[in-house]
C-alpha cells in the first residue's frame, strides 16, 4: 500500500514570467508502495492531467532537440522499482510460511511477527524522507538504502541455511529489510518526478506516462513475487534441493533482483537531476507542536488554539502560516483515527487469510498453488476497476445528481471492507463443513493430507523418539512425552505409547480460490478508502504542509498492523481454546472475522459522526497569510524559506482543484 502523492499542484496561467518552481514536492516524506497500490495511488492523485487543461508558458527555443526524458533517464528509475517491488513482495508474501514451517511458530506467533515486521516497513519511510530532505539527497538515499537492503537479504540467505536455520541471524536479516525499504518508497517515484521539466510540453506529457509506467512496474513485480517466488518458497525446485531447500532459493530470487535493482540505478547516475535537500517540513511540524504543547506551556496567551502559542506574533519562534498549516493538520486527526481498523482489516491478507488458505484445497489436478497467490486477485480487482470507477462510475453518478464526496468514498470502503470479513467468515464456515477427519502420524491419508504450510516431521512420534534418544537434533514441534515406559529391547527408546503428538492439519476439500471474493472485495475497499484517502488528506491541507499530512496518513498503515497484534493475543489468550491455533480445525476463526467486522461496524459509527459536520476546505481557504513578516517569501519548496532580494511581481496560478492564488515570480 502505498502512499505516495506525486503531483503538480500549481499550473502557471502567466505568459510573461517563469515561475521559480512550479514543481509541488509534498510526497517527499510518504511511502511508496506498500503494496501493489503506492504508485496506483500516485497516479490517481497526480494533476499530469489537469495541467494539460491549463496554460503554461510556450516551450524554450530547444525544446524540438530535447531527449525523451522517459526513454532516456526516468526508465532507469522505472526498472529500479519493479526490481525493488518484485524484491519485496517476493520476501514479504512468504514471510508466514517461513514462520510457521522453518521455525515451527504457531499461526498466531507468525501472525503476530508478522505484523511487527510490517508495521516496521511502513515507518522507516518517515525516516528516509527526512534523511533525503534534510541531509542527503534523494539520489544518495536510495543508493545507501537499497545496499543496507541487500545486505539484509545476503543475511537472510546465510540464515536459512537447510539444516542450520538461525532464527536470531534472520531476525537481524529480516529489520535491516525494512530499515532498507523504507530508504526507498519516499524517494524513488519523486526522484522520477524531478527528472521532469515542466517548463516542456513534451515533458508534461511523459510525466504523466511515468507515473503509468511506474505503477504498472509495481504492479508486475508484485504478480510474478506472487507466483513464481511464492511458488519456488512452498514447494521448491527439483532440481536444485527440492522442498528442503525451498525458502533459500526462493529467496535467492529477491536477493539477486536487489542486485539487479542496485546496478540498474546505478546505470543512470550520470543522467538524473538531483534536487539538493533542503529541510523536512516534518521536522518543522514536530518543533512547532513541541514549542506550544511544552517549551511554552506555561506561558498564558489567550490564543484560539494552544497551538497558536508557537507564533512569533505571540512570542513563539515560528510564522503565521507554518503554524496554521499545522492546525490544518490536527483537524485532519479524527479521520486518521478511522483509519487505523481498516488498515488492520487490510492487513489480513498477508496473516489470517494466509493461515485459512494454507487448509483449504491448494491443488488444481497435479499442480500445487502456493497460498501467497490468491493476493493476485486483490491487485488485479484494482487494476479491473480502478478505470472504470474513475472513468465511468464515478462521472455516471455525478451526472445523475449524486457525486461522491471524498469522505462518502471512505465510508463506503470502510462497509466493503466489513464486508469482507462477513465473507471471510462465511468461506471458513464452509471450509469446516467440508473438512476430512483429522488423523496423526499413523493415519497414511492424514499424513498425505497435511497442509503445505506445516512441516509432517513435527507430528511424526518416531522422530521424537530418536530426539530423546539423542540420535538427532531434529525435535518435532508437536509432540510431548506422557510418561516415563521405555522398550525392554532398547532403554534408550522411549515406548511410543508415552509420546503424544497433535492431529496433523488437513487441507480442506474447499478449493482456496473460494478466498476470492473476500480478497477481491479488499481490493474494492482500498479502491474506496484507501486511495481517496490519499485524496483527501492531500486536498484537504495546505499545499505546504502536504507531506506531513501524508506522512501522518502512512503512520495509520503501520498503526493498523500493530492494531492485530493485541487482538490475536487477546483471542488466544485461553490456552484450551485459542481461536487462532495451528490446527485451525480446533479454533474458532469464523469468531475473530466476526470480532474484526464488529470492530469495523463501530469505526463506521464513529467516521459518520466526525463527517457529518466536517466542511470541505479550498486550496484558497487553506492558504494563510503571514501576519508578522515583511518580507517578500517565496515557498519553492515546502518548509523551506526562501528570501528573495530581487522585485517580484505576481502572477495568478490556478491549482488543481480551481482555486486561483497569487504567487510571486522573478522578473
Amino acid at each position: 500500500m502505498t502512499k505516495d502523492s506525486n503531483s503538480d499542484d500549481i499550473n502557471t496561467k502567466s505568459s510573461n514570467y517563469y515561475p521559480v518552481s512550479i514543481r509541488d514536492t509534498t510526497e517527499d516524506d510518504n511511502d511508496n508502495d506498500t503494496n501493489t497500490k503506492g504508485s496506483l495511488n500516485n497516479r490517481l492523485l497526480s494533476t499530469a492531467s489537469e495541467a494539460s487543461a491549463h496554460e503554461y508558458p510556450p516551450d524554450p527555443i530547444d525544446a524540438s532537440t530535447r531527449k525523451s526524458v522517459l526513454m532516456n533517464t526516468a526508465g532507469y528509475i522505472i526498472v529500479t522499482e519493479f526490481c525493488e517491488r518484485l524484491t519485496y513482495y517476493g520476501f514479504a508474501g512468504s514471510l508466514v510460511l517461513f514462520f510457521q514451517r522453518e521455525l515451527n511458530y504457531t499461526n498466531a506467533n507468525a501472525d503476530v511477527q508478522f505484523s511487527f515486521w510490517s508495521s516496521v516497513c511502513y515507518l522507516t519511510p518517515l525516516l528516509g524522507g527526512l534523511i533525503a530532505d534534510t541531509f542527503i539527497d534523494r539520489y544518495k538515499t536510495i543508493l545507501v538504502f537499497s545496499t543496507l537492503y541487500l545486505i539484509g537479504l545476503v543475511v537472510v540467505e546465510f540464515s536459512i541455511i537447510p539444516g542450520k536455520v538461525n532464527a536470531g541471524t534472520f531476525y537481524l536479516g529480516i529489520y535491516v529489510i525494512a530499515l532498507g525499504t523504507g530508504g526507498i518508497k519516499p524517494n524513488v517515484s519523486t526522484l522520477g518526478a524531478d527528472q521532469f521539466n515542466e517548463l516542456y510540453s513534451k515533458d508534461r506529457k511523459e510525466k504523466e506516462s511515468f507515473f503509468n509506467w511506474f505503477y504498472w512496474s509495481i504492479n508486475l513485480g508484485a504478480m510474478i513475487s506472487y507466483t513464481l517466488v511464492s511458488y519456488v518458497c512452498q514447494f521448491g525446485l527439483p532440481f536444485l534441493g527440492g522442498e528442503t531447500y525451498s525458502f533459500i532459493v526462493g529467496y535467492g530470487i529477491p536477493t539477486i533482483m536487489m542486485g539487479l535493482a542496485i546496478l540498474v540505478f546505478i546505470s543512470g547516475t550520470k543522467k538524473y537531476l538531483v534536487m539538493q535537500p533542503q529541510g523536512s517540513v516534518l521536522l518543522t511540524a514536530i518543533k512547532i507542536i513541541h514549542e506550544a504543547v511544552w517549551t511554552r506551556r506555561n506561558v498564558l496567551k489567550e490564543t484560539a488554539s494552544i497551538i497558536d502559542k508557537s507564533k512569533r506574533i505571540f512570542g513563539g519562534s515560528f510564522s503565521t502560516p507554518a503554524v496554521e498549516g499545522v492546525k490544518a493538520v490536527v483537524r485532519l486527526v479524527p479521520f486518521l483515527f478511522a483509519m487505523i481498523p481498516f488498515w488492520g482489516v487490510y492487513s489480513q491478507m498477508a496473516t489470517v487469510f494466509q493461515n485459512q488458505g494454507c487448509q483449504m484445497n491448494l491443488n488444481v489436478g497435479s499442480f500445487g498453488i502456493p497460498v501467497s497467490a490468491l493476493n493476485i486477485f486483490d491487485t488485479l480487482i484494482i487494476l479491473i476497476l480502478v478505470p472504470i470507477f474513475d472513468g465511468i462510475l464515478y462521472p455516471y453518478l455525478k451526472k445523475k445528481g449524486v457525486p461522491l464526496s471524498m469522505l462518502a468514498k471512505i465510508g463506503l470502503g470502510l462497509i466493503v471492507a466489513l464486508v469482507s470479513m462477513l465473507v471471510a467468515a462465511i468461506v471458513e464456515y464452509y471450509r469446516l463443513k467440508n473438512n476430512p477427519p483429522d488423523g496423526n502420524w499413523f493415519d497414511v491419508s492424514a499424513r498425505n493430507n497435511i497442509t503445505p504450510c506445516q512441516n509432517i516431521d513435527d507430528y511424526n512420534p518416531t522422530l521424537y523418539q530418536q530426539y530423546l534418544a539423542g540420535q538427532t537434533d531434529t525435535q518435532p514441534a508437536y509432540c510431548s512425552q506422557t510418561c516415563d515406559i521405555y522398550n525392554d529391547d532398547d532403554n534408550n527408546y522411549l515406548s511410543l505409547d508415552c509420546i503424544s503428538c497433535d492431529d496433523i492439519p488437513q487441507m480442506s476439500n474447499l478449493s482456496v480460490f473460494a478466498q476470492i471474493p473476500q480478497f477481491a472485495l479488499i481490493g474494492i475497499s482500498e479502491i474506496l478508502a484507501s486511495i481517496t484517502s490519499l485524496e483527501f488528506f492531500y486536498s484537504q491541507a495546505p499545499i505546504t504542509m502536504r507531506s506531513v499530512s501524508q506522512a501522518c496518513n502512512l503512520v495509520t498503515t503501520s498503526l493498523g498492523s500493530l492494531l492485530i497484534v493485541p487482538l490475536v493475543y487477546l483471542v488466544n489468550s485461553n490456552p484450551n481454546d485459542e481461536w487462532l491455533p495451528t490446527n485451525l480445525n480446533n479454533g474458532h476463526v469464523t469468531y475473530y472475522f466476526f470480532v474484526l467486522a464488529a470492530i469495523m461496524t463501530a469505526d463506521m459509527v464513529y467516521f459518520y459522526y466526525i463527517s457529518k459536520t466536517y466542511e470541505y476546505k479550498t486550496t484558497a481557504q487553506l492558504t494563510f497569510k503571514d501576519d508578522d513578516e515583511n518580507d517578500s517569501i517565496i515557498k519553492s519548496r515546502e518548509g523551506s524559506n526562501h528570501f528573495i532580494t530581487e522585485p517580484l511581481l505576481v502572477s495568478n496560478i490556478s491549482t488543481s482543484d480551481g482555486d486561483v492564488v497569487e504567487i510571486p515570480f522573478r522578473n
